[in-house]
């Protein structure tokens, strides 16, 4: 069963006594696994472990992944410190400021403490229970999106399925109409021929060969042949497990090329407007095909 490549799962982790997490994720069409994940600074160093969770799941998609952390009340023991690296641009760039216009006086320590966001709350974070809950999150919101995925796989499916059918009808069609076109032509080319000769003695022999060999030319029977194995190839396809996207879209584009070969074969008006329905139906089978991983 396929599945598609656009989906969304949203995820809400509350009852870690610690924090409170939000994943969300969405994924689009894309060739190959193109994931992007999005989190607080703080916290970029859960990137990798959440590559690692989402990865075994998904083949194929762009991905995009969004987390929000947030930190329950007295959850963590914090304290308040100096950011030294800003205290040290302030003092750097005030010196050369008193210098460069030769400012009287020194910095006090109560002009110190005006600068803002000088201080910074740090609390003691336990990495491996954090990376464990947003672990838990992230399979969540997986989940979310793999079951959306299913079922838009589904849905797809089932339109590939009832095009297929339509292909199946119409190419038997086409194979009906084949069957009568060597009469066709052995008739229409011995008039022809006569008609141009009609004062000189013809070569029935000859002509019989000639006619002979711009029939086997023209005969679409083995087009018809892997046309039809193309079609039953893509509806088992469509049954098996695992990624199957590239496959079905390399079958359509089988299917293509046969009736690209059978319309440059016979130009017949009774087969020629079947042939355009076929390769309408076969560009919307490609559409389709490129949202299923």
């Amino acid at each position: 069963m396929p599945f598609s490549m656009t989906g969304f799962g949203r995820y809400k982790l509350e009852n870690d006594p610690n924090y409170l997490i939000t994943v969300e994720i969405r994924s689009v069409n894309h060739r190959f696994f193109d994931l992007s994940v999005r989190l607080p600074k703080n916290y970029s160093w859960l990137e990798e472990s959440i590559a690692k969770l989402v990865r075994p799941f998904i083949q194929r998609g762009r991905i995009d992944l969004y987390l929000v952390i947030e930190e329950r009340p007295a959850s963590h023991n914090c304290r308040l410190e100096i950011d030294q690296s800003l205290l040290a641009d302030y003092l750097r760039e005030t010196e050369l400021i008193r210098k460069k216009f030769r400012i009287p006086g020194k910095i006090r320590m109560e002009q110190l403490l005006l600068i803002p966001d000088l201080f910074v709350k740090k609390a003691e974070v336990n990495e491996e229970a954090l990376e464990k809950a947003v672990g838990q999150a992230v399979q969540g919101a997986v989940q979310q999106l793999l079951a959306m995925r299913k079922r838009e796989g589904e849905t797809i499916a089932d339109d590939l399925k009832v095009r297929i059918y339509r292909l199946q009808q119409t190419i038997d069609e086409i194979a009906a109409l084949a069957s009568e076109l060597p009469n066709f032509y052995r008739e229409k080319l011995t008039q022809s021929v006569k008609n141009l000769l009609a004062e000189v003695a013809v070569d029935e022999h000859r002509l019989a060969m000639e006619v002979l060999f711009y029939v086997e030319r023209s005969s679409i029977t083995e087009e018809i042949t892997r046309f039809k194995s193309h079609l039953e190839q893509f509806l088992s396809t469509l049954t098996t497990l695992g990624p199957i996207g590239k496959k079905l879209d390399f079958i359509a584009q089988e299917l293509h090329r046969e009736i690209n070969t059978i319309a440059a074969k016979t130009s017949e008006y009774s087969i020629s407007h079947y042939i355009v329905e076929v390769k309408s139906e076969i560009e919307n089978i490609r559409e389709q095909v490129q949202n299923i991983e």
